[in-house]
């Protein structure tokens, strides 16, 4: 059987080969060169663009690759998580697990870092065993300040206390369960109850005095965490780096503890809060040779490659050195030693061992740095460092990357946006790279995640700080433009401060204190403009305050007259930017004190400076200083006005006026009339021929004039001059209302404490209403500026409404005056403490008179509180407010059954009233007969009758003296005293002596109440009680039911006059 035949195969003609038929284009393309061209023209260039777009996206596949790879290589991280406290919500951060090694691909400075170093933790001076010890102490709530400079282990000791307060341990008996964490954000939840297993607290907040507005807040949230039953325990450490280079105006005797003042006054007031916590101060506490030593043993075992191999003794000897006093300064050099570079320099300074730990992180920069921004643009040298798993050194641009970090660490940067258009300021930027920049920063400095795993910053700082802070100064000369842009006005705002605090903390550096000052000394004038705006629209002090630490400290290169300029664009900013305005006009008055032989217009200017740096100080509450400088304008004048009087006449006219108020504040009131007396007789002959211009200046200093009469106890010639500067107001303010209807209104209320100082209650009620409704429009309008006067007003028109009868509405207002002054408080301690205090007092009195005794107490005794630490600190301006708070207390505590405490506080109260009335008896000696009054009954009620007596009869003879002399001011208290003495007199047995007095305090009140029912409503009906009971023990029936109508008929007119 044969095959058959193979198929045969088809074949295509000679003349139809492919490439026969692109024979025509073939001859197309030779007879048509321009087609050609324009083939090649498109082709080309679409071929580039994809080869570029398939290139591109290897290279960001393979760089995404490299930071996943390296960042399995990293140890776990724990979240953060949230702690629940009534309405807020406290994010906190937890101590990372401690690690034995360090692992690859870490930041080098992240090694080093508090929070994630491997390198075991030394116990200095048993500092730690202490602090675990505080934490579980039995109280309830406590506070720890730890303060040291950048390096001295303060950070670290946070992490280790957490890490031990939240390991568990077998060996403790209870079964305490703590949350541990450093602070990250404070904010608003709608959960109203903590889910929490844990019976303990413990909140760190790091660079706490950069965060005065967050110290304030986290206390108040641990008050409320304390008051829950199911907390065991609730502490707060704060990390403070340094002591405020501002002048404080709260201070007690740790500075550490002053500068996270001045804070809120809620309650006792942080203040207070702050004055029980403890301290730790760890630059008193440097590290012995022993303990160098042991932790640069344990540093470099850690980092050595295996970990575990011993240093050469050799190296140890050098840790003698004083350099080596801080435990980063050890652990630094343990790390370079155990991992030494090539060319590696021997450091003798923190900036040249700090320079060699930059070189080691500039590998690690290395390791994220992009192909689009490596140095070497050699496209073939590009490809092959792609390619490669590692990246060379060369690839770094060096000054860029340098550069980056640094701005990073001056700035907090929010996201992508923001990071490209600073890092465009760089003078090494990339140009159309710079976006790969900013997520090369994001890559190598991850932000901290909240527990939604969002972040608030585009990256992290460079940390520990001291190395952060290292780079920007050896990079500050590159960083103008930069700086320029941190530091201009329209960046002012609340990411500001992270530049500021930073500026502020390498200001030692004198090269870049001089850069920044410069640069500052350009824009001060706008930018404290901006502040002032953003200040008083965000109702907040921290803005201000963290600027003006940053000024205060570069102002050496600040001009004085750029100062003295800026300080008066803030002139309206009120308490939100005191302090700032305080720093500046310090700064404008630091001019050369001229001569006497100087020109005049130097002379001028040295007084104006001084006259608003006085007026600067007291607005803080630096009253001796603002005396001071008050004192000096007004000495200037004098000399000036004695040889031009036409030109400084008026200048020494208002200087006398300030200088007034200065010496009052200070408790020399004596002087301070003396001084108003003269200031207000200049005003009136220059009012006299120029009245146009003067006029305003004298109603001003008739207004002071009646405030220092007063408090000299010449009452009826302060009413004289209260009126006569209303007068003046009102014809003022009736042609010109904008400007002086805020001086009517506080004219107005001034008028009204001396008419009610003078008996005539229901015309200061009237006069007090009328204030009150001026200043709630003007502090609608502008709260910064009248917000204290409003709180001022409402203050006396609870008193007013109180002693009208009106004591509900008394209660209300003085709520209203204590809420603004606690918020007053809040942001200028300094200021408006003693205002707070006052108005407690008062409105403890209120709630008495209203039936709620337990409130009024501890209102009072936290008035009480106040005062103390007031008059420990300025005894002439508050030891007479605190005699009065003391009365006040002691009523309310025989209210509260509190019988023994009360007397006490009474007989306290007395004897410094003893004092005032010694020295000045014209101001002092009716507070002392109230005082006597108040004894008397505490006395009585303690079983002292023959002493009460005796108390009560010295009462009623100052009352005497007073009534007779002002009988609309006194005779109300003599009737009191009276009634009281009448009591006593019983008690002792003297019956008939008691209906006699009795009988006299009777006839007083029925002499006064048909004008003035109300100044006599909350006493007279208990004088006819008083003297009814006598009666009944008479035996005289007649009488007595004659006078049990009479005080019916009272308490009927009374209520319908109350319902009116």
């Amino acid at each position: 059987m044969t095959e058959p035949p193979p198929s045969p195969i088809p074949t295509t003609p000679s003349g139809q080969s492919w490439l026969g038929r692109i024979g025509p284009l073939d001859d197309l393309l030779k007879d048509h060169p321009s087609v050609t061209l324009a083939i090649t023209a498109v082709a080309l260039p679409l071929l580039i663009w994809l080869g570029k777009r398939a290139w591109t996206t290897w290279k960001r596949k393979r760089h995404t690759q490299r930071v996943a790879a390296r960042r399995q290589q990293l140890p776990s991280v724990r979240l953060p998580f949230t702690v629940e406290v009534g309405n807020q919500r406290l994010t906190l951060e937890p101590a990372q697990p401690q690690q034995n090694f360090a692992p690859e691909g870490m930041s080098i400075v992240r090694l080093l870092s508090a929070r994630s170093t491997p390198v075991p933790f030394l116990d200095r001076a048993e500092t730690l065993t202490r602090l675990e010890k505080w934490a579980r102490s039995e109280e309830r709530f406590a506070i720890h300040v730890l303060g040291g400079d950048g390096g001295s282990g303060k950070t670290r000791l946070g992490v280790e206390l957490c890490r031990h307060l939240t390991t568990p341990n077998t060996n403790r008996q209870d079964a305490e369960i703590w949350q541990a964490g450093f602070l990250q954000d404070i904010e608003q939840s709608d959960n109203t109850s903590s889910r929490d297993d844990a019976s303990s607290l413990l909140l760190v907040v790091d660079y706490a005095e950069a965060r005065p507005d967050v110290v304030t807040e986290v206390i108040n949230v641990a008050l409320r965490a304390a008051e829950d039953p199911k907390r065991r325990r609730v502490r707060i450490v704060f990390l403070v780096r340094r002591p405020s280079p501002l002048s404080l105006t709260r201070q007690g005797s740790n500075e550490w503890i002053d500068t996270l003042r001045p804070q809120d006054s809620k309650d006792e007031g942080i203040n207070l809060i702050l004055d029980e916590a403890s301290t730790i101060v760890l630059n008193d506490e440097k590290l012995s040779n022993r303990e160098r030593k042991e932790l640069f043993e344990a540093a470099y075992r850690s980092f050595t490659e295996p970990p575990g191999s011993p240093p050469v003794s050799d190296v140890l000897e050098q840790l003698n050195d004083p350099l080596y006093s801080q435990p980063l300064l050890v652990t630094v050099d343990a790390f370079l030693n155990a991992r030494p570079l090539p060319n590696s320099r021997n450091s003798c300074s923190p900036g040249e061992l700090f320079e060699e730990v930059l070189r080691h992180e500039e590998r690690y920069w290395v390791k994220h740095w992009p192909s689009s921004l490596t140095f070497n643009t050699n496209r073939e040298r590009q490809e092959e460092s792609a390619a490669a798993p590692t990246r060379s050194q060369d690839d770094l641009n060096r000054k860029l990357a340098r550069q980056a970090v640094a701005a990073a660490t001056l700035a907090d940067i929010q996201d992508e946006e923001n990071a490209i258009s600073l890092l465009n300021l760089l003078p090494a930027n990339p140009g159309m790279n710079t976006k790969d920049l900013a997520k090369w920063l994001r890559d190598c400095y991850p932000p901290h995640m909240n527990g939604n795993e969002h972040s608030a910053l585009w990256c992290e700082h460079l940390e520990p700080d001291r190395i952060g802070e290292h780079l920007v100064v050896s990079e500050a000369d590159d960083l103008e433009p930069l700086l320029r842009e941190l530091l201009s006005p329209i960046r002012v705002g609340k990411l500001s401060l992270r530049t500021w605090t930073v500026l502020e903390r390498i200001s030692t550096d004198p090269h870049l204190n001089e850069h920044v000052g410069l640069i500052l000394d350009e824009v001060l004038v706008e930018v404290t403009q901006a502040i002032h705006l953003q200040a008083t629209g965000s109702q907040s002090t921290d803005l201000a305050t963290g600027f003006a630490k940053f000024f205060s400290a570069v102002r050496s290169h600040i001009t004085p007259h750029i100062a003295h300029e800026a300080n008066n664009s803030l002139s309206a900013g009120g308490y939100f930017t005191a302090f700032l305005e305080c720093e500046l006009s310090q700064h404008a008055a630091d001019i050369d004190c001229p001569t006497d032989e100087a020109p005049e217009t130097n002379r001028a200017i040295y007084a104006s400076r001084k006259l608003s740096l006085s007026r600067c100080l007291a607005n803080t509450g630096r009253h001796d200083e603002a005396l001071k400088a008050a004192r000096e304008a007004t000495s200037l004048y004098r000399t000036l006005a004695k040889h031009n009087s036409a030109a400084y006449t008026p200048r020494l006219a208002r200087s006398l006026n300030n200088l007034a108020v200065y010496l009052a504040n200070n408790g020399q009131q004596h002087e301070a009339l003396q001084t108003a007396r003269e200031a207000t007789s200049l005003y009136r002959t220059l009012a006299k021929h120029n009245p146009a211009a003067y006029t305003p200046d004298l109603a001003t200093s008739l207004n002071n004039l009646a405030v220092y009469l007063a408090n000299n106890g010449q009452q009826h010639e302060a009413l004289q001059t209260a009126r006569e500067a209303t007068s003046l107001y009102r014809t003022l303010a009736k042609h010109n209302p904008a400007a002086y209807t805020p001086d009517l209104a506080t004219s107005l209320n001034n008028l009204a404490v001396y008419l009610a100082n003078n008996g005539q209650q229901h015309e200061a009620l009237q006069t007090a209403r009328e204030a009150t409704s001026l200043y709630r429009t003007l502090a609608k309008h502008n709260s910064a500026a009248y917000t204290p006067r409003l709180a001022r007003s409402l203050n006396n028109l609870a008193v007013y409404l109180a002693n009208n009868g009106q004591q509900h509405e008394a209660l209300q207002t003085a709520r209203e005056a204590t809420s603004l002054y606690r918020t007053l408080a809040k942001h200028n301690s300094a200021a408006y403490t003693p205002r707070l205090a006052r108005s407690l007092n008062n409105l403890a009195v209120y709630l008495a008179n209203n039936g709620q005794q337990h409130e009024a107490l501890q209102t009072a005794q936290e008035a009480v509180t106040i005062h103390r630490q007031l008059a420990k600190h300025n005894p002439a301006a508050y030891t007479p407010r605190l005699a009065g708070c003391l009365n006040t207390l002691a009523i309310r505590q025989a209210e509260n059954g509190l019988l023994d405490e009360a007397l006490q506080t009474a007989q306290e109260a007395v004897t410094i009233h003893r004092q005032l009335a010694k020295h000045n008896p014209a101001a002092y000696t009716p507070r002392l007969a109230g005082c006597l009054n108040t004894l008397a009954i505490r006395q009585a009620e303690n079983g002292l009758l023959d002493e009460a007596l005796q108390t009560a009869q010295e009462a009623v003879t100052i009352h005497r003296q007073l009534a007779k002399h002002n009988p609309a001011a006194y005779t109300p208290r003599l009737a009191r005293s009276l009634n009281n003495l009448a009591v006593d007199l019983a008690n002792n047995g003297q019956q008939h002596e008691a209906l006699k007095t009795a009988q006299e305090a009777t006839n007083l009140h029925q002499e006064k109440v048909s004008e003035h029912v109300h100044t006599f409503s909350s006493r007279f009906p208990t004088t006819l009680e008083t003297h009814e009971r006598f009666l009944d023990h008479c035996g005289e029936e007649t009488e007595m039911t004659r006078i049990w109508q009479e005080r019916d008929a009272v308490l009927k007119r009374i209520e319908e006059e109350g319902d009116a």
